[in-house]
């Protein structure tokens, strides 16, 4: 299958944010309010920027594998949140999810394991339309806990 090897989530980290996503978003508002598409352009061409910042970690490593989350879960907010607080809980828990969700490279969560009585998600994302290659190394993880425990 090739060489798989753990990869820290400092390239996602390095590449997106939750602003970046938070801009992807809004520009899509935007383009519908009179700013004739220019963030929404600027967005799509961010998008093609990732996806080949991606594609050269790809040309050394099969897949990528990160945690799903990258800390643990937190407090459900509170009962009728403001905006902020809404949007501040939503994007602190995909910064190693969402950017996979823009440039379209396959990508799954499996769990690894539990820790302090928590799951913990192992992300695998491999290259573009390769999701063989993620689903066997899925499949392979879940065969290698499995018989641990």
């Amino acid at each position: 299958m090739g060489k798989v090897k753990t990869c820290c989530t400092n390239i996602a980290l390095l590449i997106f944010s939750h602003r970046f996503l938070t801009f992807c978003c809004a520009s899509r508002y935007l383009r519908d309010k009179n700013y004739d598409g220019y963030y929404y352009s600027k967005s799509q061409n961010l998008r093609r920027e990732v996806r080949q910042a991606y594609d050269e970690a790809f040309k050394k490593y099969d897949v990528l594998i990160m945690p799903t989350i990258p800390k643990k879960a937190s407090q459900f907010p509170s009962k009728n949140p403001s905006l902020t607080e809404y949007l501040e809980k939503t994007y602190e828990m995909n910064h190693n999810t969402g950017p996979f969700n823009l440039t379209g490279h396959p990508a799954l969560s499996i769990n690894a394991g539990f820790s302090h009585g928590l799951p913990v998600g192992m992300m695998i994302t491999g290259k573009m339309f390769d999701e063989v290659t993620v689903l066997k190394v899925a499949y392979t993880f879940e065969q290698l806990r499995d018989n641990v425990q």
